[in-house]
């Protein structure tokens, strides 16, 4: 696929970043300060940001839920690549909230091969500034059920988390990740319709965290 060729649509499902940009509690928001200004280098401008890198549309890796951050291992630049391109199914369950279950895999799906890559579209508006706990997470059965049947590289929600806001074991992070998948979050998915697409949503090379930040486009 030549994504230069102008034919192609490209759709942005990245959530905006800014100092109003909500996060889940406890969590550090984004914040900036100017290091150098044009006026005053008459060279450049010069900015320096701070914020957890779970703030807008990210990927989780392995050391978020379980190992060291001493040790090194299972850091977001340990993340593959390839699960966070390529071919991606965009499942419409709008307005949804609460666990997404196995009942809300479409019908088409069931009992076949299910595809490498799912998004799962719960809301028709993203509030940016607002942190909603009533949000669509993945339930324990539909984790189970996705590394049972195989195949699937990566899942992605448009809320904050695959888990449950109170949840304290992060069981649905951790099924994903026995079986293998990653998975996004916070992605805005607002403005795109049910069906297929490419997606490119790469981590950064983070070599001492335990998520990363994504710029997350759809191609059709």
């Amino acid at each position: 696929m030549d994504i230069s060729d102008k034919s192609f649509e490209i759709f942005d499902i990245s959530q905006p970043v800014d100092s109003k940009t909500a996060c889940f509690p406890g969590d550090v928001p984004f914040s900036k300060e100017v290091t150098l200004t044009l006026a005053d280098s008459g060279v450049v401008n010069l900015t320096a940001f701070t914020m957890s890198p779970h703030v807008g549309s990210h990927a989780d890796a392995p050391v978020h839920m379980e190992g060291s951050l001493d040790k090194g291992d299972g850091m977001a630049s340990d993340l593959s690549l390839r699960a966070f391109l390529g071919p991606v199914t965009v499942i419409d369950l709008a307005p949804f909230t609460g666990g997404i279950g196995v009942d809300q895999i479409p019908a088409e799906f069931q009992g076949q091969k299910l595809p490498e890559r799912i998004l799962f579209r719960t809301r028709h508006h993203i509030r940016y500034d607002v942190f909603e706990s009533d949000y669509a997470f993945i339930a324990v059965e539909l984790a189970e059920y996705l590394v049972h049947e195989g195949g699937v590289k990566l899942i992605g929600l448009d809320t904050p988390s695959v888990d449950h806001t109170d949840s304290k074991d992060l069981r649905s992070h951790h099924i994903l990740h026995s079986g293998g998948l990653s998975w996004l979050e916070n992605l805005d998915l607002s403005s795109v319709l049910p069906g297929e697409y490419n997606l490119i949503a790469l981590p950064l090379k983070f070599k001492e965290l335990e998520a990363s930040p994504v710029r997350a486009v759809l191609i059709r």
